[in-house]
């Protein structure tokens, strides 16, 4: 299928997909579709009201249907995630913050007192 056919298909198939609050952005990138989910929401660090966009999701021109509405639901299910792991706290601090650093968080890994693990009886 060539590209212009499949995103007319795609969004036809994206138009019969809805969840509370979000909305599904299609964008091209040469030989295949990006599908992102977008909101209007209050920011979790500065409680401003803002306009954001999840990861991308990369669609290829030989998906099937259910393919398509099944990574539109992954989408959510991702995006609902990072929201739930920018407001989940202990102590007062979101400790699985999407937004950490990877090489941070490899510096927390190798330092020994980092684990805590349970005692074999």
């Amino acid at each position: 299928m060539n590209t212009l056919r499949f995103l007319a298909a795609t969004r036809r198939v994206l138009n019969e997909v809805s969840f509370p609050g979000y909305r599904f952005r299609l964008s091209e990138a040469n030989d295949h579709l990006i599908l992102q989910v977008e909101c209007d929401d209050t920011c979790n660090v500065t409680g401003k009201k803002i306009h954001w966009k999840g990861r991308k999701w990369r669609l290829s021109l030989h998906m099937t249907k259910s393919e398509i509405v099944q990574t539109a639901f992954k989408a959510v299910l991702t995006a609902v995630e990072h929201e739930t792991r920018e407001n989940f706290t202990y102590k007062g601090a979101s400790i699985f913050d999407p937004h950490y650093d990877v090489d941070r968080l490899v510096e927390l890994r190798e330092s020994e007192s980092a684990l805590e693990v349970r005692i074999a009886r």
